[in-house]
C-alpha cells in the first residue's frame, strides 16, 4: 500500500484549539510493508480541566486521567513510533498542530511530512458526499467500539486506506497519495480545481462551507497569493477556518480600493462566521504631537480618529502602546532626539542620553528649537499621517456600472449606486489604518477620477 513507513495517528483534546487546549488522548500505529509493525496508545493528563462537553464527546473524564503521563512522558516513545514516517490523520493539520505544539513546549522539534485521508477520500471518491470520518465509517461499515476514542479513530482511517488501495489498486492508490503529500496544507474539504481558476489580480474572496454558506470574506490585491497563505498559516484561527472551507468564490475587482470597498459592502451583508471573529482595530495607540516651551514632542494616546480629530497632530498609529513605544525608541536613537522630549524618559533636567553625549541638549536648551524640530519633523515624516487634501468629501468611481464611493478623512461615508443616487450605509465612519493606506494610494494615483461631493 505504501513504499515508505507511515503511522496513523488519532488524538483526543481538551478544545478546538491547540493554542488554548491540549491534548487529551494519542493513538499511533506504525505500518509498515503492507502490515503493522508496531501500535501505541495512551490517555495524557493534560495539566489543564476536561470540559464537560469533551466528557460528553468521548467519555474521558477527569478520573480516568489520575495517573496518567503527561506528554512529556510519552513524547520519546510517540517521536520513536513515527521515526522516518508520514504522518497520516484525518483532518491531519489539526491533530499535527497540537502534536507539534506539545513538543514544542518540552523544546523537541516534530516536523513529518503529512497525510491527510479526508483529502485522500476526495480524491478517490470524488462522487461521494461527505468525507467526515462519521461518514467513511457509516459508508463502508468500518468496524470500530468505541468513536472518539483516539484508538479506535487510528484503526478507522487505517481500515479505510487499505479499502480504498483494494478497490483502486497500487497505481491510482498511489498517485493519489502522491497528490495528497504535494498538497498537504490546503483544506480537506476543498477541491483542488477551484484554486487553480483563481486570477491573481485585486479582487474579494469568499471561503464558503459545504452548503456554500458564507464564512469570511476577504479582500487582496493578489487573490491566488493571499487565499494560499490562510491555508499556510499554522496560527489556531487559521487552521479551524481551513478545516471548514469547502468552497472558494472570488469577484476580480480591478483595483485595490474597489476591493476594500466590496469586502466592507459583503462582510456587513453576509455576516460571515470568521469575520465576526475577527474583529476590526477600533482603537490605536497614536503618538501625538504636542509642544514643550517652543520643543515639538510627543506623548501616547490610546483612541482613534474621527471627524474632529486634527490629523496634523498624528505623527504615527501603532495597534498597541508597546509597539509605538518601541519605534519611538528606534527613532530617537537614529536620529539623535531626546528620550525626555520623546515622552521616553521623566528625568528632571537633563536626559541620560545627553549625559552620554547622545543628545544635543534640546532637553536643557542648549540645542536650538528651529535645529531640533526640524531633526523631529525629518524623523518622523515617514509615520504622520497625512492631512485630508480635500475641503469636501470626494467620490471616486468602484466598478464599471458607475457605483462610486464617499470619502471624507480618509475614511468610507458612504456610497452612489449606478443611478447616482447616494447610498448612506455607513452607520458609524471609522478610521482604519489599511483603508487609510490604500485610499491615500488611489487617491494619489487615479486624481483624474476624483470629484467632489455635496449634500
Amino acid at each position: 500500500m505504501f513504499s515508505y513507513p507511515v503511522v496513523f495517528v488519532d488524538i483526543e483534546t481538551t478544545g478546538g484549539s491547540y493554542r488554548n487546549s491540549r491534548v487529551l488522548e494519542v493513538a499511533a500505529i506504525r505500518y509498515e510493508n503492507g502490515k503493522v509493525v508496531d501500535e501505541f496508545s495512551s490517555l495524557i493528563n493534560p495539566e489543564t480541566y476536561i470540559p464537560s462537553m469533551i466528557t460528553s464527546l468521548t467519555g474521558i473524564t477527569e478520573g480516568d486521567i489520575v495517573g496518567a503521563p503527561i506528554f512529556a512522558d510519552i513524547a520519546e516513545r510517540f517521536a520513536a513510533i513515527m521515526e522516518g514516517a508520514v504522518f497520516v490523520a484525518h483532518n491531519v493539520r489539526f491533530d499535527y498542530s497540537f502534536i507539534k505544539n506539545e513538543f514544542a513546549m518540552i523544546g523537541m522539534n516534530f516536523s513529518p511530512r503529512l497525510l491527510c485521508t479526508v483529502r485522500l477520500s476526495r480524491y478517490l471518491y470524488k462522487m461521494e458526499q461527505g468525507h467526515s470520518l462519521a461518514k467513511l465509517i457509516a459508508r463502508y461499515d468500518i468496524p470500530f467500539a468505541s468513536r472518539h476514542r483516539a484508538l479506535d479513530d487510528a484503526k478507522a482511517i487505517l481500515y479505510f486506506s487499505e479499502m480504498a488501495f483494494k478497490e483502486h489498486g497500487d497505481e491510482l492508490f498511489a498517485a493519489a497519495v502522491q497528490h495528497q503529500l504535494k498538497s498537504q496544507s490546503l483544506p480537506p474539504n476543498l477541491d483542488q480545481e477551484e484554486l487553480q481558476r483563481i486570477d491573481n489580480g485585486p479582487g474579494v474572496y469568499i471561503f464558503q462551507d459545504e452548503t456554500h454558506q458564507p464564512i469570511y470574506v476577504g479582500k487582496s490585491i493578489n487573490l491566488k497569493k493571499r487565499v494560499m497563505s490562510h491555508f499556510q498559516d499554522g496560527a489556531s484561527k487559521e487552521v479551524r477556518m481551513s478545516q471548514s472551507v469547502h468552497h472558494i468564490e472570488t469577484i476580480p475587482t480591478g483595483s485595490e480600493l474597489a476591493a476594500l470597498i466590496l469586502e466592507s459592502k459583503l462582510v456587513k451583508e453576509l455576516k460571515p462566521l470568521f469575520n465576526r471573529r475577527l474583529r476590526r482595530v477600533t482603537s490605536y495607540a497614536m503618538v501625538v504631537k504636542d509642544l514643550k516651551g517652543d520643543y515639538a514632542t510627543v506623548g501616547i494616546k490610546q483612541g482613534n480618529v474621527d471627524a474632529d480629530t486634527d490629523l496634523n497632530s498624528i505623527y504615527g498609529m501603532y495597534p498597541s502602546r508597546m509597539k509605538a513605544k518601541k519605534r519611538l525608541e528606534e527613532i530617537t536613537g537614529i536620529f539623535g532626539l531626546c528620550p525626555k522630549l520623546m515622552g521616553l524618559e521623566k528625568a528632571t533636567g537633563e536626559c541620560f542620553s545627553h549625559r552620554l553625549g547622545k543628545c544635543k541638549g534640546a532637553c536643557i536648551g542648549q540645542e536650538s528649537p528651529e535645529t531640533y524640530n526640524r531633526r523631529f519633523e525629518l524623523a518622523l515624516e515617514h509615520t504622520r499621517l497625512e492631512s485630508w487634501p480635500f475641503d469636501t468629501p470626494i467620490t471616486v468611481p468602484v466598478n464599471a456600472k458607475g457605483e462610486q464611493v464617499i470619502i471624507k478623512n480618509w475614511m468610507v461615508q458612504g456610497y452612489i449606486d449606478s443611478e447616482g443616487d447616494p447610498v448612506y450605509d455607513v452607520d458609524e465612519p471609522y478610521f482604519d489604518m489599511d483603508e487609510y493606506k490604500i485610499i491615500r494610494r488611489f487617491i494619489r494615483e487615479n486624481k483624474q477620477f476624483i470629484q467632489s461631493f455635496s449634500v
